[in-house]
């Protein structure tokens, strides 16, 4: 076991915070550098004889790194020419969406792609086969929570579409329908014939369309939780893929969904199932300027329009919410980090204490997962890590210099010592 292993292990280990799993990959120049695989993709709550480990084939329902590959298919829709980035999305949905507020201003995908468009997630941001999206938006909705869908007026700062930042899962939902409006098909298959099978990756947003061995090598996303609630000594509670290799039945209503209705049903905003391995070939698309494993599947100059800051937050503006300090600034679905120090606004997005790396990428975070997967185009080289379930509550264990958590600290900077970009 090298140093790195060993760093990685204790991490794992972390006294009342331990990891059920955790999976890093490094890589640089056209080569995985390095690949680290550590702890459990399934925990057998009977007997732990049973429980399998993370390996390099084990695929993890990524989170919101996800958001990035959804962009992806977006932006091959700009190429083609059938979408307009600052156009009304709402031709192409079919339905008009308005910020009730702001009747006269368009929602369009460039706003949607950078978090800008006024929507918001409310309680809910995934919505049943059966539920169309227009419905979500309008009052009556077993969904529409009240208008919590939108953002509102205030005196503080400017909150209509294009003018101030606001993470929003639901943007991602949004784009799922506009890209099934517009090419007829249904999201998930949609992205993998067009993304991801070009790619040669054996991963999906929906997980019945993996392969049997992608299925057997799934992992469970865990919580140490008792009667629902974060315990430290509690046992590892399953929260997302239990399914023990056998494929779900698909839903009954989905048989009946018109491609468009909705768009939220395979999550694109936190939905894939991929291996770290595999994240590496969606990396590459960004460091190789749009060359996948088999074939181009993005030009060079909308790679480097993806790349190129759409916007920055800006305290003197107020225009926006940097998330606790960690969203700083964001191109088309991809995250950028600033080094900004800590302020007012929340702590530093900064991976290292003292550095001033200013990698791309994005970062996950549901169900008790965390992912980050961090690149700097320029020099092709980045890493990614998997962390399946956390034993403590994240909110109580913060970073010490950044936003980001006590974990993910450490495994920054577990591989930047070892590996530096």
């Amino acid at each position: 076991m090298n140093h790195l292993d060993r760093q990685l292990e204790q991490i794992l280990r972390t006294p009342n915070a331990d990891l059920s799993g955790l999976a890093v990959t490094v890589y640089r120049a056209g080569a995985i550098r390095y690949e680290g695989y550590f702890g459990h993709r399934f925990i057998d709550p009977d007997d732990a004889r049973r429980s399998l480990p993370v390996t390099p084939a084990t695929k993890f329902r990524i989170a919101s790194i996800s958001k990035t590959v959804t962009a992806l298919a977006v932006m091959q829709l700009v190429e083609r020419g059938l979408l307009d980035l600052d156009a009304d999305v709402s031709d192409a949905l079919g339905w008009r969406l308005r910020n009730p507020h702001w009747p006269s201003a368009p929602i369009t995908a460039r706003m949607l792609l950078t978090h800008t468009s006024s929507l918001r997630d409310g309680e809910t941001y995934t919505f049943p086969p059966t539920t169309a999206l227009r419905d979500v938006f309008q009052p009556g909705s077993p969904f529409h929570e009240d208008g919590a869908h939108f953002a509102g007026r205030s005196i503080h700062a400017d909150h209509a579409p294009g003018r101030f930042f606001s993470y929003c899962n639901l943007g991602f939902g949004v784009l799922g329908a506009l890209i099934e409006c517009i090419t007829g098909e249904r999201f998930d298959c949609y992205v993998d014939r067009h993304l991801l099978a070009p790619l040669g990756v054996d991963a999906s947003f929906n997980v019945r369309n993996l392969s049997n061995d992608g299925l057997r090598n799934l992992a469970v996303l865990y919580r140490r939780q008792r009667n629902g609630d974060w315990d430290p000594s509690a046992p590892w509670c399953a929260q997302m893929d239990d399914v023990r290799g056998v494929r779900p039945p698909a839903p009954d209503d989905l048989d009946a969904y018109l491609p468009g209705a909705n768009g939220t049903i395979f999550s694109p905003q936190g939905g894939l199932r991929i291996s770290p391995r595999e994240l590496i070939e969606v990396m590459k698309i960004f460091t190789h300027g749009g060359l996948g494993k088999h074939q181009r599947l993005l030009q060079p100059g909308t790679v480097a329009q993806m790349l190129t800051e759409q916007w920055r937050f800006d305290p003197a503006l107020g225009n926006g919410d940097p998330y606790g300090g960690l969203m700083r600034a964001f191109g088309l679905g991809v995250h950028h980090l600033t080094n900004a120090p800590a302020d007012a606004y929340g702590a530093s997005d900064r991976l290292l204490a003292d550095a001033s790396l200013q990698l791309w990428g994005h970062m996950g975070d549901a169900y008790g997962l965390l992912s980050a997967m961090w690149f700097d185009p320029e020099k092709d080289a980045g890493f990614v890590y998997v962390i399946a379930g956390v034993g403590r509550n994240p909110e109580t264990y913060k970073g010490a210099y950044s936003a980001f958590y006590r974990w993910e600290e450490a495994i920054q900077c577990a591989i930047l010592e070892t590996f530096p970009i």
